[in-house]
């Protein structure tokens, strides 16, 4: 098989992100950037230089009507839709759109076989008021820290000791939980599910930074296109307030230059 430089990935991802949004478009679904995408959007106009991935948001609503229409209808036969409904294995409860001609071989404790993809998160109702917003990020993280120790995987980039206690954590955790866990963290993510949205949301499933993540609905009432690479891609009018909650501080400031590097680590290739 032969090995995808970190080029053709982005390039890979940047053509998968075009198809996807086109089909967003044409069934009137909501998409944004978000995450390390939206950042490298309004910073860089593009990929942040030393990032590797593309993330983008979507409404609960729309996330839940894009996984009914997308399998029967799809635009590419090179391009799939994966959630851990279709494969249990799968390591978390939001959606991949990826490329079925590639093999993504990640630092994941998983068998799955998955292609080059984009990160498609789902961008719940967290509660009406402050303190149900708070209660759901605390249960969902909480579900999140058990599916972390499931995921842990020994690789030979991180340092020995560090290992050493991911070895001797998944020796004593329970095996085989994963799905399970993986379908309550869903199930929570949904506990506030409608077709409006409530005064809090956020991205329960997938919050690095905790409560610090509770967004409001109003940060998402209109978008924006903004330049991404040779392409425009929306955003939401409130991208500041959205980043500043997600980054701290002055988000535009460019980290210290020993922090700039990927945080993934994985190797891409060619099916044959």
């Amino acid at each position: 098989m032969r090995k995808i430089t970190l080029e053709e990935q982005k390039q890979l991802m940047l053509d998968m992100l075009v198809n996807y949004t086109e089909f967003c478009d044409a069934h009137g679904l909501k998409y944004f950037l978000t995450g390390g995408t939206m950042l490298g959007a309004v910073r860089h106009q593009g990929f942040i230089p030393w990032d590797d991935d593309i993330d983008v948001g979507m409404p609960r609503h729309d996330y839940e009507e894009f996984l009914r229409i997308y399998p029967a209808e799809r635009t590419n036969p090179d391009y799939d839709f994966m959630t851990y409904h279709d494969e249990p294995d799968l390591y978390v409860s939001s959606g991949k759109f990826y490329h079925n001609k590639t093999i993504l071989k990640e630092a994941a404790d998983s068998d799955l076989q998955i292609g080059v993809y984009l990160d498609v998160f789902p961008l719940d109702n967290v509660g009406d008021s402050l303190d149900d917003a708070k209660k759901l990020f605390e249960d969902t993280m909480a579900i999140r820290r058990k599916i972390d120790v499931q995921n842990w995987k020994i690789i030979k980039e991180r340092a020995w000791y560090k290992n050493a206690v991911i070895a001797a954590v998944k020796a004593v955790s329970p095996k085989g939980v994963r799905p399970k866990l993986i379908r309550e963290l869903d199930e929570t993510c949904m506990r506030f599910a409608g077709a409006q949205m409530t005064a809090y949301v956020g991205f329960v499933c997938a919050a690095h930074n905790g409560l610090k993540e509770i967004l409001k609905r109003e940060w998402f009432d209109e978008y924006i296109k903004v330049p991404f690479e040779q392409y425009e891609f929306m955003i939401p009018a409130c991208y500041h307030e959205i980043l500043t909650g997600f980054y701290n501080g002055d988000y535009m400031q460019l980290p210290p230059e020993e922090k700039r590097k990927s945080h993934h680590v994985y190797d891409a290739v060619w099916i044959d």
